[in-house]
């Protein structure tokens, strides 16, 4: 039996290396050759990667300098194809003129080093190096170069439609009439632009058929050459001689009108793949040699691999069907059983019940103490759920602080008492190591009835539901109706209906006055209007709020100052105020763009003011700080909208140098009430005179409200009693004149 019994085991020892040898083996024999092609397909890859990013590289790099030729040729054919500067530059000479908006302007904003403006005899009457205007013979080294690109001009100048002046009619747009060039100068390489001086809205035509030709040089030097590298992510961009052959590096021939080579653009490309083989190197060796050790102790071990794999097996698939914190159903889960669930209704259940339940203020705890510290408060509620629902309801985690609970056969009643019940289970304090813990919760329920509804349907009804009990103040329960799914759908709709207006032009700006103790009108303040076609006015409470939690805000705040500066250019006499959300103020292209528009209106910026509420100012945002000194070092003055019912500041004020503040309209309708509006009213106004600043009271409607502004100190008024919003048409009219009611407030506060 001894015998038996060893000869037994020797030949389960020696079934189980059968075994292992031919499941294993050819998995041993398939992983070295595997390993093999891998490494000869890494190397082939490796040059395939690096070869296409070397050819993707000078791909972007060419049409990235193309680009930047574009935006060179963009910024000239803005300062001289306009009105002023055919008049300025052709009609009657004026070197200042050319000083602020040509020499200064190009190089302050741009970088441009020369500037030269030729007559219809292509001879130079104006030269300005580095911003400043210089002497004629200045143009001496450029005059070879733009003798071979004003031909180019001419020609153009000559087959475009002929202008004529359009009396009554401002609607000649004539595209930019430009050449560009390389060129090489006196060992320094720029691109060269020739730019037609053109008028573009007709009110003044070039003299004769031949107009002034304006000629700029942008050095392609170490300031430019880093901004492009930085621009396109070049490493080591420096100019070469064209002639001089790089096997290594990455270069792009610079080539002048003709096509011949001037300098070139080399910088060193990218190699992905060989930086990557060099990172991993070492690691792979180690990796190869790990396989061949883990090949030999796959053999080895081959019994207890195929035990661990049945455990694993059985651990993926609970960990598929559960959440890992509360080890509560996970969303899979939840949405077979919720299938089955909605199915049963068409075979006997009565009633479902789908409950969606958020935590409330779970955010400040993850904040505070941190995520550990959440995870046991996820846990600890998951805990009291399961206990007060047991086997009555089912509950999942979908993950964060949501949870979903299932109720099959329960009545709207029964729900509502099970729902009442998490609440006050939820409100109950935590007691954990990191202290007393207290949260609440929102719940939305949604009834169903009938089959036919999706899983995802159903949930969306009980989100909808807890956003509405999250909206009502929260710690609290909803349940669906209708109404609400029909809300958002309305939400969605006003969405894209704002969307079409901005592309139809259904949107419109009226014009309110702002007028001195005087009754003199000193400000125009420019309001944006909607008028649907279903659904009439809407208001800009209603849209603008929608705007900026879409990302409209942007493309409307766009719209507003473009039409703003159109509309109100030629009103000299006062200033006109526009209103700028917190999200405008925040995008890092807004002062750029605000300076494009007055360059392409025409319009003088220290005519303008920008309205922003405190929240814009909130914070230490370099966005929004580098964007308000931009505009204030272009002319423009800020007023603080709504002052006093955000988190007025004294350090706001002081900070981004607010010129003005407006008290908001609810504290002047609240000098009819009495109390204690006329208190914080004088409190702003002297506040606003120790800082020396500007005060403005919005919202005035009655005499009554009139007087006691002007007894508290108030110099500036606006609101329905004033004027009411109105056309731009009705608005020029009404500049200069002085409205009545004003001055009878004045009279008899005698």
């Amino acid at each position: 039996m001894l015998w038996g019994g060893a000869n037994l085991n020797h030949l389960q020892f020696l079934n189980r290396d059968w075994w292992n040898t031919r499941l294993f083996g050819p998995i041993v024999a398939l992983t070295s050759s595997a390993l093999l092609l891998l490494v000869i397909t890494s190397g082939v890859l490796i040059y395939r990667f690096d070869r296409s990013a070397a050819l993707r590289e000078l791909h972007v790099v060419e049409n990235g300098f193309a680009q930047q030729t574009r935006e060179f040729n963009a910024v000239v054919a803005t300062q001289v194809g306009w009105d002023d500067a055919v008049q300025k530059l052709d009609h009657k000479f004026d070197p200042d003129w050319a000083d602020f908006n040509i020499g200064n302007y190009l190089h302050t904003f741009n970088g441009f080093s020369h500037a030269f403006i030729v007559d219809r005899d292509e001879k130079v009457f104006y030269a300005a190096v580095d911003g400043e205007r210089t002497a004629l013979a200045k143009f001496a080294p450029f005059a070879e170069i733009s003798s071979q690109l004003l031909p180019v001009i001419r020609k153009a100048e000559a087959s475009r439609p002929l202008l004529r002046e359009r009396p009554g009619k401002n609607n000649i747009k004539i595209h930019p009439i430009q050449a560009n060039s390389v060129a090489q100068i006196s060992g320094q390489t720029y691109i060269i632009t020739t730019t037609l001086v053109q008028p573009d809205f007709g009110k003044v035509v070039p003299k004769s058929s031949r107009a002034p030709v304006t000629i700029t040089a942008m050095p392609i030097d170490r300031t430019m050459l880093a901004a492009f590298a930085e621009r396109y992510l070049l490493t080591g961009a420096k100019l070469v001689d064209a002639s001089v052959e790089s096997s290594e590096g990455g270069k792009l021939v610079l080539r002048d009108h003709a096509g011949d080579p001037v300098a070139a653009l080399a910088w060193q490309p990218q190699q992905p793949g060989t930086m990557v083989l060099r990172q991993i190197a070492i690691p792979l060796l180690i990796a190869l040699a790990m396989l061949c050790i883990a090949a030999w102790s796959i053999l080895r071990r081959g019994t207890s691999i195929f035990s661990d794999l049945l455990k694993s097996e059985k651990r993926t698939k609970y960990l598929a069907y559960h959440d890992v914190l509360t080890s509560l159903p996970n969303r899979a889960q939840l949405f077979e059983r919720l299938q089955a669930a909605l199915i049963r209704l068409g075979e006997g259940t009565d009633q479902l019940a789908v409950m969606c339940v958020d935590l409330d203020r779970f955010k400040e705890v993850n904040d505070t103490l941190g995520h550990h510290a959440g995870d046991v408060l996820i846990a600890k509620v998951a805990s009291r759920l399961r206990q007060l629902c047991g086997d009555e309801a089912m509950i999942a985690r979908l993950g964060g602080d949501e949870f979903v609970v299932l109720c099959e056969d329960h009545g709207p009643e029964r729900v509502a008492i099970l729902a009442a019940r998490m609440l006050e289970a939820v409100r109950k304090p935590i007691r954990s190591e990191y202290g007393k813990l207290e949260v609440g919760c929102s719940i939305g329920v949604v009834m169903i009835e009938r089959a036919g509804v999706s899983p995802s349907e159903a949930l969306r009804w009980a989100d909808l539901a807890l956003y509405r009990s999250k909206d009502l103040g929260r710690m609290r329960v909803t349940f669906f109706e209708p109404e609400m799914d029909e809300e958002l759908r309305n939400r969605r709709a006003l969405e894209a209906d704002l969307r079409q207006a901005l592309n139809d032009g259904d949107l419109t700006l009226a014009y309110q006055p702002q007028v001195d103790r005087n009754g003199k009108i000193t400000t125009i303040e420019a309001l944006l209007r909607w008028t649907h076609p279903v659904r009439g006015e809407v208001t800009p409470g209603v849209f603008i709020p929608l705007a900026e939690e879409t990302g409209l805000v942007l493309a409307l705040g766009e719209f507003v100052l473009r039409q703003v500066f159109f509309e109100t250019r030629d009103w000299l006499s006062v200033r006109v105020a526009i209103n700028v959300s917190a999200v405008q103020m925040r995008s890092p292209g807004f002062a750029a763009l605000v300076t494009r528009l007055i360059a392409q209106c025409g319009v003088d910026p220290s005519r303008y003011e920008f309205e922003l509420t405190e929240t814009a100012l909130l914070g230490d945002d370099p966005i929004t700080r580098g964007n308000l000194e931009a505009l204030k070092r272009l002319g423009f003055s800020l007023a603080l909208d709504d002052f006093g019912t955000g988190y007025s500041s004294l350090s706001v004020l002081q900070r981004f140098s607010v010129d003005r503040i407006k008290i908001d309209q609810s504290f002047v309708s609240g000098l009819a009430k009495g109390g204690e509006s006329d208190a914080l009213i004088d409190a702003m106004v002297r506040l606003a005179c120790a800082l020396s600043l500007g005060v403005i009271a919005e919202g005035v409607e009655t005499q009554e409200q009139m007087e006691r502004l002007v007894a508290c100190g108030c110099r500036e008024f606006q609101g329905h009693l004033i004027g009411m919003p109105i056309g731009a048409q009705a608005t020029a009219e009404l500049l200069g004149e002085v409205l009545p009611e004003t001055r009878r407030a004045i009279s008899l506060r005698g």
